[in-house]
């Protein structure tokens, strides 16, 4: 099923909507998202750029003389289209320009009675002392915005103490959002929720990190008189080395995945020395029972575009690998039964909204239920 697919489905139902035909199941899916859009002031020049947006594609068949009165309904559906096709989160990234990180201001009073999750990463010294964005040696820690993201800025050292520095040797991301640090060698790094990076001693003339769950890699170039300086990254099953490139290491139990967007990768099965070689597009599988290292033609690239604005996005998937995929950003237990884990899943989501409203969409645009017990989530 096509975004073109979904989308002209949803304009469908809107359609219906506002003749009045629609049936319960599909008003309640366009009160559904309207009701999900954040409870905000909305300024009417805002509310003008989503009706103006959605005109031309919506409804042009509105009588001149039903529109004052069927303002507030036109908008209404306007903003749901909006929030069915890319989310609600997404409109109004999209109308403020604002980043997906939460400002350090921000991150003192963000949590609610719902999100209980922390707000800020953690910086691990190399004494082993745990400190956060909110602790002195770190409040001051320098960030940019690129390409509209921010960008912590890493020093060499920080200064703990008057007399004391310390090294930073681990950053771990326990929060529900993305944050990206560009690391002392001029490498950027975008931590997923619940990942892990170590930053380890050089060894051999080369640049060495170790990583846990999803870590997109951004390497800078260093040029020496015998040639490019390595990068290694570590996983539980394998060593990737790069000389500078772009890539996404996806390192989850027993499987993992690397998609190479930019450059040239070597791969090491840390258990039996098989290797391979990627080229930008190509996506390797690793198996930890299996000698045998998987390389494919990657069709997820749009899936890293998605994840810098904060969105999940499935491109026709199947049930198991999109409650794969939300089990892993949440850090929560999600089973599928198998009789509907090919079902296939096409749309966008923001990565923002709690497990709970995640579930919910799924529930209202595919014909399955979830339910929680002991902890663990089912989905059938």
């Amino acid at each position: 099923m096509s975004n073109r697919f979904l989308k002209n489905r949803f304009r469908s139902i809107i359609d219906k909507y506002l003749k009045g035909t629609s049936s319960a199941e599909q008003q309640n899916l366009v009160d559904y998202f309207y009701d999900s859009i954040p409870d905000e002031d909305i300024s009417e020049v805002k509310l003008s750029a989503i009706e103006r947006d959605m005109k031309g594609s919506i409804d042009r068949s509105i009588k001149k003389e039903d529109r004052l009165k069927r303002r507030t309904m036109y908008l209404k559906v306007a903003s749901a289209a909006v929030v069915l096709i890319v989310s609600s989160f997404y409109i109004y990234n999209n109308l403020n320009q604002k980043s997906n990180v939460v400002p350090l201001e921000d991150m003192q009073s963000s949590t609610t009675e719902i999100n209980t999750a922390p707000e800020t990463p953690v910086f691990v010294l190399e004494d082993g002392q745990s400190y956060t964005l909110l602790d002195s040696a770190f409040e001051r820690l320098s960030s940019k915005l690129i390409d509209g993201e921010r960008v912590f800025i890493l020093p060499d050292d920080l200064p703990i103490t008057d007399d004391s520095r310390q090294k930073l040797s681990q950053i771990k991301n326990p929060t529900d959002k993305v944050f990206a640090f560009r690391l002392q060698d001029g490498t950027t790094a975008w931590l997923n929720p619940n990942s892990t990076l170590d930053i380890l001693p050089e060894t051999d003339g080369k640049r060495l990190v170790r990583i846990e769950g999803t870590v997109l890699f951004d390497v800078q170039k260093i040029k020496e008189e015998q040639g490019y300086k390595p990068f290694v990254v570590k996983t539980a099953l394998q060593t990737i080395e790069v000389l500078g490139t772009k890539f996404i290491v996806n390192s989850v139990n027993t499987l993992e995945d690397v998609l190479l967007l930019e450059g040239k990768v070597r791969l090491t099965h840390n258990k039996y020395k098989t290797a391979v070689v990627l080229k930008p597009n190509q996506k390797a599988s690793l198996k930890e029972a299996e000698a045998n290292i998987l390389v494919t033609k990657s069709t997820d690239n749009y899936k890293i575009e998605a994840w810098h604005k904060g969105l999940f996005h499935f491109e026709n998937e199947k049930m198991a690998d999109v409650m794969a995929e939300i089990s892993q950003w949440y850090g929560q237990t999600v089973t599928v039964d198998p009789a509907i884990k090919d079902i296939p899943i096409t749309g966008m989501i923001s990565r923002y909204k709690r497990i709970e409203e995640v579930l919910e969409l799924i529930e209202l645009t595919n014909n399955v239920k979830y339910h929680r017990e002991e902890g663990k989530i089912y989905v059938e």
